[in-house]
Protein backbone atom coordinates (compact mmCIF):
# COMPACT_ATOMS: atom_id res chain seq x y z
CA UNK A 1 0.00 0.00 0.00
CA UNK A 2 1.33 3.46 -0.92
CA UNK A 3 1.91 6.16 1.67
CA UNK A 4 -1.07 8.14 0.37
CA UNK A 5 -3.28 5.05 0.55
CA UNK A 6 -2.21 4.38 4.14
CA UNK A 7 -3.00 7.97 5.12
CA UNK A 8 -6.38 7.77 3.43
CA UNK A 9 -7.19 4.41 4.98
CA UNK A 10 -6.35 5.64 8.45
CA UNK A 11 -8.36 8.82 8.14
CA UNK A 12 -11.36 7.97 5.98
CA UNK A 13 -13.30 6.58 8.94
CA UNK A 14 -12.81 9.84 10.81
CA UNK A 15 -13.90 11.87 7.79
CA UNK A 16 -17.00 9.73 7.36
CA UNK A 17 -17.80 10.19 11.05
CA UNK A 18 -17.26 13.94 10.70
CA UNK A 19 -19.28 14.34 7.55
CA UNK A 20 -20.80 17.48 9.01
CA UNK A 21 -18.45 20.31 9.97
CA UNK A 22 -19.54 23.04 12.37
CA UNK A 23 -18.86 26.69 13.07
CA UNK A 24 -16.98 27.65 16.21
CA UNK A 25 -18.95 30.42 17.93
CA UNK A 26 -18.31 31.66 21.48
CA UNK A 27 -16.32 28.56 22.35
CA UNK A 28 -18.94 26.06 21.16
CA UNK A 29 -19.77 24.25 17.93
CA UNK A 30 -23.05 25.32 16.34
CA UNK A 31 -24.78 22.16 15.15
CA UNK A 32 -28.02 23.69 13.88
CA UNK A 33 -28.28 25.14 10.40
CA UNK A 34 -28.49 24.36 6.72
CA UNK A 35 -26.22 21.80 5.11
CA UNK A 36 -23.85 23.17 2.51
CA UNK A 37 -22.46 20.26 0.52
CA UNK A 38 -18.77 20.46 -0.32
CA UNK A 39 -17.61 18.98 -3.63
CA UNK A 40 -14.31 17.25 -4.37
CA UNK A 41 -13.12 19.01 -7.56
CA UNK A 42 -11.21 15.91 -8.64
CA UNK A 43 -14.29 13.66 -8.69
CA UNK A 44 -17.27 16.05 -8.46
CA UNK A 45 -18.49 13.90 -5.60
CA UNK A 46 -19.64 15.21 -2.21
CA UNK A 47 -17.05 14.85 0.56
CA UNK A 48 -18.91 16.40 3.46
CA UNK A 49 -21.09 19.30 4.50
CA UNK A 50 -20.58 22.54 6.33
CA UNK A 51 -23.47 23.40 8.62
CA UNK A 52 -24.30 27.05 7.91
CA UNK A 53 -25.81 28.60 11.05
CA UNK A 54 -28.78 30.95 11.00
CA UNK A 55 -28.53 34.71 10.64
CA UNK A 56 -28.83 35.34 14.38
CA UNK A 57 -25.55 33.51 14.99
CA UNK A 58 -23.56 36.36 13.43
CA UNK A 59 -24.71 38.73 16.16
CA UNK A 60 -23.85 36.09 18.76
CA UNK A 61 -20.38 35.88 17.25
CA UNK A 62 -19.96 39.66 17.32
CA UNK A 63 -21.05 39.82 20.96
CA UNK A 64 -18.69 37.01 21.92
CA UNK A 65 -15.81 38.62 20.00
CA UNK A 66 -16.38 41.90 21.83
CA UNK A 67 -16.31 40.20 25.23
CA UNK A 68 -13.16 38.31 24.30
CA UNK A 69 -11.50 41.46 22.99
CA UNK A 70 -12.06 43.40 26.21
CA UNK A 71 -10.17 40.70 28.11
CA UNK A 72 -7.57 39.87 25.49
CA UNK A 73 -6.42 43.42 24.84
CA UNK A 74 -5.37 43.62 28.49
CA UNK A 75 -3.35 40.40 28.41
CA UNK A 76 0.43 40.51 28.50
CA UNK A 77 2.29 39.90 25.25
CA UNK A 78 3.71 36.69 26.73
CA UNK A 79 0.19 35.30 27.15
CA UNK A 80 -0.67 36.08 23.54
CA UNK A 81 2.57 34.52 22.37
CA UNK A 82 1.94 31.37 24.41
CA UNK A 83 -1.48 30.91 22.86
CA UNK A 84 -0.03 31.10 19.36
CA UNK A 85 2.60 28.54 20.29
CA UNK A 86 -0.17 26.23 21.52
CA UNK A 87 -1.81 26.56 18.09
CA UNK A 88 1.53 25.79 16.46
CA UNK A 89 1.73 22.55 18.43
CA UNK A 90 -1.84 21.66 17.49
CA UNK A 91 -1.22 22.24 13.80
CA UNK A 92 1.91 20.11 13.78
CA UNK A 93 0.10 17.26 15.50
CA UNK A 94 -2.73 17.35 12.94
CA UNK A 95 -0.86 17.91 9.68
CA UNK A 96 -2.09 14.72 8.02
CA UNK A 97 -5.76 15.19 8.83
CA UNK A 98 -5.86 18.84 7.81
CA UNK A 99 -3.83 18.17 4.65
CA UNK A 100 -6.20 15.39 3.68
CA UNK A 101 -9.19 17.71 4.03
CA UNK A 102 -7.42 20.40 2.03
CA UNK A 103 -6.75 18.00 -0.83
CA UNK A 104 -10.28 16.63 -0.82
CA UNK A 105 -11.96 20.04 -0.88
CA UNK A 106 -9.42 22.16 -2.77
CA UNK A 107 -7.83 19.62 -5.12
CA UNK A 108 -4.12 20.35 -4.63
CA UNK A 109 -1.73 17.39 -4.43
CA UNK A 110 -1.48 15.95 -0.95
CA UNK A 111 2.15 16.97 -0.49
CA UNK A 112 1.28 20.57 -1.35
CA UNK A 113 -1.55 20.38 1.20
CA UNK A 114 0.93 19.13 3.80
CA UNK A 115 3.25 21.99 2.90
CA UNK A 116 0.39 24.46 3.36
CA UNK A 117 -0.43 23.09 6.80
CA UNK A 118 3.22 23.05 7.90
CA UNK A 119 3.64 26.62 6.67
CA UNK A 120 0.69 27.63 8.86
CA UNK A 121 2.53 26.35 11.92
CA UNK A 122 5.73 28.11 10.85
CA UNK A 123 3.86 31.37 10.33
CA UNK A 124 2.19 31.29 13.76
CA UNK A 125 5.50 30.40 15.37
CA UNK A 126 7.03 33.44 13.70
CA UNK A 127 4.14 35.66 14.84
CA UNK A 128 4.58 34.42 18.41
CA UNK A 129 7.95 36.17 18.51
CA UNK A 130 6.77 39.50 17.09
CA UNK A 131 5.82 42.48 19.20
CA UNK A 132 4.73 46.02 18.43
CA UNK A 133 6.75 47.99 20.91
CA UNK A 134 6.40 51.72 21.58
CA UNK A 135 8.71 53.93 19.56
CA UNK A 136 10.28 56.89 21.33
CA UNK A 137 10.38 59.76 18.85
CA UNK A 138 11.87 62.36 21.20
CA UNK A 139 13.49 61.45 24.51
CA UNK A 140 14.00 64.96 25.83
CA UNK A 141 12.26 65.45 29.15
CA UNK A 142 10.74 68.76 28.09
CA UNK A 143 9.49 67.41 24.75
CA UNK A 144 8.95 63.68 25.13
CA UNK A 145 7.18 62.00 22.20
CA UNK A 146 6.21 58.35 21.87
CA UNK A 147 4.23 56.37 19.33
CA UNK A 148 2.45 53.31 20.67
CA UNK A 149 -0.02 50.82 19.22
CA UNK A 150 -3.40 49.53 20.39
CA UNK A 151 -5.53 46.77 18.85
CA UNK A 152 -8.51 47.78 16.72
CA UNK A 153 -11.07 45.40 18.20
CA UNK A 154 -12.94 42.76 16.21
CA UNK A 155 -11.31 41.72 12.95
CA UNK A 156 -13.23 40.08 10.12
CA UNK A 157 -11.00 37.75 8.11
CA UNK A 158 -12.46 36.76 4.74
CA UNK A 159 -10.64 33.82 3.18
CA UNK A 160 -10.37 32.61 -0.46
CA UNK A 161 -10.64 29.07 -1.81
CA UNK A 162 -7.13 28.63 -3.24
CA UNK A 163 -5.26 28.48 0.10
CA UNK A 164 -8.08 28.12 2.63
CA UNK A 165 -6.12 27.27 5.73
CA UNK A 166 -3.00 29.37 5.22
CA UNK A 167 -5.04 32.46 4.31
CA UNK A 168 -7.02 32.08 7.53
CA UNK A 169 -3.88 31.60 9.60
CA UNK A 170 -2.22 34.61 7.93
CA UNK A 171 -4.97 36.75 9.49
CA UNK A 172 -5.28 34.95 12.81
CA UNK A 173 -1.58 35.29 13.74
CA UNK A 174 -1.15 39.06 13.53
CA UNK A 175 -4.66 39.76 14.84
CA UNK A 176 -4.15 37.71 18.00
CA UNK A 177 -0.58 38.76 18.82
CA UNK A 178 -1.58 42.44 18.60
CA UNK A 179 -4.56 41.97 20.94
CA UNK A 180 -7.59 41.73 18.68
CA UNK A 181 -10.31 39.11 18.44
CA UNK A 182 -11.12 37.68 15.01
CA UNK A 183 -13.96 36.09 13.06
CA UNK A 184 -12.87 33.98 10.08
CA UNK A 185 -15.23 33.36 7.17
CA UNK A 186 -14.04 30.57 4.85
CA UNK A 187 -15.03 30.43 1.19
CA UNK A 188 -18.23 28.42 0.60
CA UNK A 189 -16.44 25.86 -1.61
CA UNK A 190 -13.52 25.16 0.78
CA UNK A 191 -14.66 25.46 4.40
CA UNK A 192 -13.86 22.02 5.79
CA UNK A 193 -10.19 22.21 6.82
CA UNK A 194 -10.74 25.62 8.41
CA UNK A 195 -13.86 24.50 10.26
CA UNK A 196 -11.99 21.42 11.45
CA UNK A 197 -9.22 23.70 12.72
CA UNK A 198 -11.92 25.50 14.67
CA UNK A 199 -13.03 22.22 16.24
CA UNK A 200 -9.46 21.42 17.21
CA UNK A 201 -8.82 24.77 18.91
CA UNK A 202 -12.16 24.91 20.74
CA UNK A 203 -10.75 23.93 24.11
CA UNK A 204 -7.48 25.87 23.73
CA UNK A 205 -8.63 29.34 22.73
CA UNK A 206 -10.66 31.62 25.03
CA UNK A 207 -14.33 31.70 24.00
CA UNK A 208 -15.01 34.27 21.30
CA UNK A 209 -11.37 35.12 20.63
CA UNK A 210 -11.06 33.13 17.40
CA UNK A 211 -14.33 32.21 15.74
CA UNK A 212 -14.88 30.46 12.42
CA UNK A 213 -18.26 30.70 10.77
CA UNK A 214 -19.47 28.71 7.76
CA UNK A 215 -21.05 30.64 4.92
CA UNK A 216 -23.14 29.77 1.88
CA UNK A 217 -22.21 33.01 0.14
CA UNK A 218 -24.65 35.33 1.92
CA UNK A 219 -22.74 36.12 5.11
CA UNK A 220 -19.89 38.20 3.70
CA UNK A 221 -21.80 41.45 3.15
CA UNK A 222 -23.41 41.24 6.59
CA UNK A 223 -20.08 40.60 8.27
CA UNK A 224 -18.24 43.42 6.51
CA UNK A 225 -21.01 45.98 7.06
CA UNK A 226 -21.68 45.09 10.70
CA UNK A 227 -20.96 48.11 12.93
CA UNK A 228 -19.22 45.88 15.48
CA UNK A 229 -16.40 45.04 13.04
CA UNK A 230 -13.43 47.39 13.36
CA UNK A 231 -11.08 45.91 10.77
CA UNK A 232 -11.57 43.81 7.62
CA UNK A 233 -8.80 41.67 6.14
CA UNK A 234 -9.89 40.34 2.76
CA UNK A 235 -8.09 38.04 0.34
CA UNK A 236 -9.76 37.36 -2.98
CA UNK A 237 -10.50 38.73 -6.40
CA UNK A 238 -10.22 42.40 -7.31
CA UNK A 239 -13.92 42.54 -8.22
CA UNK A 240 -14.93 41.17 -4.82
CA UNK A 241 -12.41 43.43 -3.10
CA UNK A 242 -14.07 46.50 -4.58
CA UNK A 243 -17.42 45.35 -3.19
CA UNK A 244 -15.86 44.80 0.24
CA UNK A 245 -14.22 48.22 0.13
CA UNK A 246 -17.52 49.91 -0.75
CA UNK A 247 -19.27 48.20 2.14
CA UNK A 248 -16.47 48.86 4.64
CA UNK A 249 -16.41 52.53 3.65
CA UNK A 250 -19.83 53.08 5.21
CA UNK A 251 -18.28 52.69 8.64
CA UNK A 252 -14.78 53.85 7.68
CA UNK A 253 -13.49 50.45 8.81
CA UNK A 254 -9.80 49.74 8.63
CA UNK A 255 -9.15 47.58 5.61
CA UNK A 256 -6.49 45.31 4.11
CA UNK A 257 -7.00 43.96 0.60
CA UNK A 258 -4.84 41.31 -1.04
CA UNK A 259 -6.43 40.91 -4.44
CA UNK A 260 -5.77 39.57 -7.92
CA UNK A 261 -2.60 39.79 -9.95
CA UNK A 262 -1.41 39.58 -13.53
CA UNK A 263 2.18 38.86 -12.66
CA UNK A 264 4.76 39.12 -15.47
CA UNK A 265 8.16 37.50 -15.79
CA UNK A 266 10.80 39.06 -18.07
CA UNK A 267 13.45 36.63 -19.31
CA UNK A 268 16.63 37.89 -20.98
CA UNK A 269 18.66 35.94 -23.52
CA UNK A 270 21.62 35.21 -21.22
CA UNK A 271 19.82 32.89 -18.79
CA UNK A 272 20.41 29.22 -18.13
CA UNK A 273 17.47 27.97 -20.20
CA UNK A 274 16.68 24.71 -18.42
CA UNK A 275 17.07 26.11 -14.90
CA UNK A 276 14.99 29.23 -15.52
CA UNK A 277 12.32 27.36 -17.48
CA UNK A 278 11.92 24.96 -14.56
CA UNK A 279 11.68 27.83 -12.05
CA UNK A 280 9.13 29.70 -14.15
CA UNK A 281 7.10 26.54 -14.76
CA UNK A 282 6.98 25.88 -11.02
CA UNK A 283 5.91 29.46 -10.30
CA UNK A 284 3.23 29.43 -13.00
CA UNK A 285 1.59 26.06 -12.33
CA UNK A 286 1.75 25.66 -8.56
CA UNK A 287 -1.72 24.80 -7.26
CA UNK A 288 -2.90 24.47 -10.87
CA UNK A 289 -2.05 28.15 -11.43
CA UNK A 290 -4.50 29.23 -8.72
CA UNK A 291 -2.08 31.51 -6.88
CA UNK A 292 -2.41 35.29 -6.82
CA UNK A 293 1.37 35.73 -7.14
CA UNK A 294 1.85 32.99 -9.74
CA UNK A 295 3.48 33.99 -13.02
CA UNK A 296 0.61 34.78 -15.40
CA UNK A 297 2.55 35.88 -18.52
CA UNK A 298 6.15 35.53 -19.65
CA UNK A 299 8.08 37.96 -21.87
CA UNK A 300 11.05 36.10 -23.35
CA UNK A 301 13.79 37.66 -25.44
CA UNK A 302 13.17 36.76 -29.08
CA UNK A 303 16.65 35.26 -29.41
CA UNK A 304 15.80 32.37 -27.09
CA UNK A 305 12.01 32.25 -27.29
CA UNK A 306 11.66 29.08 -29.37
CA UNK A 307 14.09 27.09 -27.23
CA UNK A 308 12.56 28.45 -24.04
CA UNK A 309 9.09 27.37 -25.16
CA UNK A 310 10.42 23.92 -25.95
CA UNK A 311 11.73 23.65 -22.39
CA UNK A 312 8.40 24.76 -20.94
CA UNK A 313 6.50 22.38 -23.22
CA UNK A 314 8.64 19.44 -22.13
CA UNK A 315 7.91 20.24 -18.50
CA UNK A 316 4.20 20.49 -19.24
CA UNK A 317 4.18 17.11 -20.96
CA UNK A 318 5.95 15.52 -18.01
CA UNK A 319 3.56 16.96 -15.41
CA UNK A 320 1.31 14.36 -13.80
CA UNK A 321 -2.26 15.65 -13.80
CA UNK A 322 -4.84 13.97 -11.61
CA UNK A 323 -6.54 13.53 -8.26
CA UNK A 324 -4.32 15.01 -5.55
CA UNK A 325 -4.88 11.88 -3.47
CA UNK A 326 -2.94 9.80 -5.99
CA UNK A 327 0.80 9.28 -5.73
CA UNK A 328 3.10 11.31 -7.98
CA UNK A 329 0.40 13.79 -9.06
CA UNK A 330 1.92 17.25 -9.51
CA UNK A 331 -1.06 19.21 -10.90
CA UNK A 332 -4.55 18.82 -9.49
CA UNK A 333 -7.88 20.17 -10.75
CA UNK A 334 -9.32 23.66 -10.81
CA UNK A 335 -11.10 24.15 -7.53
CA UNK A 336 -14.66 24.81 -8.71
CA UNK A 337 -16.83 24.65 -11.80
CA UNK A 338 -17.10 28.42 -12.22
CA UNK A 339 -13.32 28.76 -12.39
CA UNK A 340 -13.09 25.70 -14.64
CA UNK A 341 -15.58 27.21 -17.10
CA UNK A 342 -13.71 30.52 -17.04
CA UNK A 343 -10.40 28.86 -17.88
CA UNK A 344 -12.06 26.86 -20.67
CA UNK A 345 -12.98 30.19 -22.24
CA UNK A 346 -9.33 31.22 -22.18
CA UNK A 347 -8.47 27.93 -23.85
CA UNK A 348 -11.00 28.64 -26.61
CA UNK A 349 -9.51 32.09 -27.10
CA UNK A 350 -5.99 30.66 -27.25
CA UNK A 351 -7.04 28.35 -30.07
CA UNK A 352 -8.55 31.26 -32.01
CA UNK A 353 -5.92 33.99 -31.59
CA UNK A 354 -2.78 32.13 -30.53
CA UNK A 355 -1.06 28.78 -30.79
CA UNK A 356 -1.31 26.10 -28.13
CA UNK A 357 2.10 24.43 -27.98
CA UNK A 358 1.00 21.81 -25.48
CA UNK A 359 -1.89 21.23 -23.11
CA UNK A 360 -5.64 21.69 -23.20
CA UNK A 361 -8.55 20.05 -21.48
CA UNK A 362 -8.13 16.63 -19.87
CA UNK A 363 -11.40 14.92 -20.93
CA UNK A 364 -10.44 11.48 -19.61
CA UNK A 365 -10.66 12.71 -16.01
CA UNK A 366 -13.96 13.21 -14.17
CA UNK A 367 -13.13 16.43 -12.33
CA UNK A 368 -12.26 19.99 -13.28
CA UNK A 369 -8.99 19.13 -14.98
CA UNK A 370 -6.99 21.11 -17.54
CA UNK A 371 -3.50 20.03 -18.54
CA UNK A 372 -0.66 22.55 -18.12
CA UNK A 373 -0.91 24.65 -21.27
CA UNK A 374 1.71 26.77 -23.04
CA UNK A 375 0.44 29.36 -25.53
CA UNK A 376 2.52 31.38 -28.01
CA UNK A 377 1.92 33.69 -30.99
CA UNK A 378 -0.59 35.67 -28.97
CA UNK A 379 -0.88 39.45 -28.60
CA UNK A 380 -0.85 41.58 -25.49
CA UNK A 381 -4.48 42.47 -26.21
CA UNK A 382 -5.79 38.93 -25.78
CA UNK A 383 -7.86 38.32 -22.64
CA UNK A 384 -5.51 35.51 -21.67
CA UNK A 385 -2.70 38.07 -21.43
CA UNK A 386 -4.67 41.00 -20.03
CA UNK A 387 -6.66 39.14 -17.38
CA UNK A 388 -5.76 37.11 -14.33
CA UNK A 389 -6.49 33.65 -15.74
CA UNK A 390 -5.99 31.87 -12.39
CA UNK A 391 -5.49 28.53 -14.07
CA UNK A 392 -2.89 26.30 -15.74
CA UNK A 393 -2.45 28.34 -18.94
CA UNK A 394 0.72 30.34 -19.53
CA UNK A 395 1.06 32.79 -22.46
CA UNK A 396 4.62 33.30 -23.71
CA UNK A 397 5.36 36.55 -25.56
CA UNK A 398 8.58 37.87 -27.06
CA UNK A 399 10.53 41.12 -26.83
CA UNK A 400 13.74 42.67 -28.12
CA UNK A 401 13.66 46.18 -26.61
CA UNK A 402 13.93 46.78 -22.87
CA UNK A 403 11.84 49.96 -22.80
CA UNK A 404 9.13 48.20 -24.77
CA UNK A 405 8.95 45.16 -22.51
CA UNK A 406 8.84 47.34 -19.40
CA UNK A 407 5.92 49.26 -20.88
CA UNK A 408 4.11 46.05 -21.78
CA UNK A 409 4.72 44.44 -18.40
CA UNK A 410 3.41 47.55 -16.65
CA UNK A 411 0.39 47.78 -18.93
CA UNK A 412 -2.04 46.26 -16.45
CA UNK A 413 -4.28 47.59 -13.69
CA UNK A 414 -2.83 44.91 -11.39
CA UNK A 415 0.29 45.44 -9.29
CA UNK A 416 0.93 42.39 -7.14
CA UNK A 417 4.28 40.87 -8.13
CA UNK A 418 6.72 40.40 -11.01
CA UNK A 419 10.15 38.92 -11.71
CA UNK A 420 13.16 39.61 -13.95
CA UNK A 421 15.58 36.88 -15.02
CA UNK A 422 19.12 37.49 -16.30
CA UNK A 423 22.67 36.33 -15.71
CA UNK A 424 23.49 40.04 -15.41
CA UNK A 425 21.96 40.70 -12.00
CA UNK A 426 22.71 44.42 -12.15
CA UNK A 427 20.72 44.72 -15.38
CA UNK A 428 17.92 42.64 -13.92
CA UNK A 429 17.78 44.87 -10.83
CA UNK A 430 17.68 48.03 -12.95
CA UNK A 431 14.74 46.67 -14.93
CA UNK A 432 13.03 45.43 -11.75
CA UNK A 433 13.06 48.93 -10.26
CA UNK A 434 11.07 50.17 -13.26
CA UNK A 435 8.22 47.70 -12.78
CA UNK A 436 5.00 48.90 -11.14
CA UNK A 437 4.45 46.01 -8.76
CA UNK A 438 4.55 45.64 -5.01
CA UNK A 439 7.11 42.84 -5.02
CA UNK A 440 9.67 42.28 -7.78
CA UNK A 441 11.97 39.28 -7.61
CA UNK A 442 15.31 38.98 -9.42
CA UNK A 443 16.12 35.47 -10.71
CA UNK A 444 13.44 33.91 -8.53
CA UNK A 445 9.69 34.09 -8.04
CA UNK A 446 7.34 33.43 -5.12
CA UNK A 447 10.14 33.18 -2.59
CA UNK A 448 8.89 34.79 0.60
CA UNK A 449 10.51 35.73 3.89
CA UNK A 450 8.28 36.14 6.95
CA UNK A 451 10.28 39.18 8.04
CA UNK A 452 9.81 41.00 4.74
CA UNK A 453 6.74 43.16 4.03
CA UNK A 454 4.51 42.13 1.13
CA UNK A 455 2.54 45.12 -0.15
CA UNK A 456 0.36 45.04 -3.28
CA UNK A 457 -0.30 48.15 -5.31
CA UNK A 458 -2.74 49.40 -7.95
CA UNK A 459 -5.84 47.18 -8.25
CA UNK A 460 -4.10 44.30 -6.52
CA UNK A 461 -5.04 45.90 -3.22
CA UNK A 462 -3.35 47.72 -0.37
CA UNK A 463 -2.02 47.07 3.09
CA UNK A 464 0.92 44.94 4.11
CA UNK A 465 1.47 41.35 5.15
CA UNK A 466 4.65 40.10 6.78
CA UNK A 467 7.16 41.55 9.20
CA UNK A 468 6.48 44.30 11.68
CA UNK A 469 4.72 46.33 9.00
CA UNK A 470 2.22 43.50 8.68
CA UNK A 471 1.50 43.64 12.42
CA UNK A 472 0.82 47.36 12.17
CA UNK A 473 -2.13 46.59 9.89
CA UNK A 474 -3.89 45.21 12.97
CA UNK A 475 -3.21 48.07 15.38
CA UNK A 476 -4.04 51.75 15.68
CA UNK A 477 -0.97 53.96 16.09
CA UNK A 478 -1.28 56.61 18.76
CA UNK A 479 0.99 59.49 19.68
CA UNK A 480 1.86 60.48 23.22
CA UNK A 481 3.48 63.93 23.45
Amino acid sequence: MSETSRIFASNKRHIAASKDFYSLIDGSLVRDGLKLKVVNPATQGTIGAAIVPGAKVLQQAIDAAERAFVTWRAEQWTVRSSLLLALVDLLRKNVEELALLLTLEQGKPLQQARDETISCAEFLEHCSGQELRPVVLNNKSEAYAEQFFVPYGIVAGIVPWNFPLSAAISKIGPAIITGNSIIIKPAPTTPLATLRFGELIKDIVPAGLIQIIADDGSLGPELVSHPGIAKVSFTGSTASGKVVMTSAAQGLKRLSLELGGNDPAIVFDDVDLSRVAQAIFNAAFLNCGQVCTAIKRVYVHAGIADRFCECLAALARNAVVGDGMEDNVTVGPLQNKAQFDKVLQYLDEAERVGRIVVGGRAPALAGYFINPTIVTDISDEASLVKDEQFGPILPVLTFTDVDDVVRRANGTPFGLSASVWSADTDRAARVARRLDFGTIWVNKHMEFNLDYPFSPCKESGFGTEGGIEGLKEYAQPRLLI
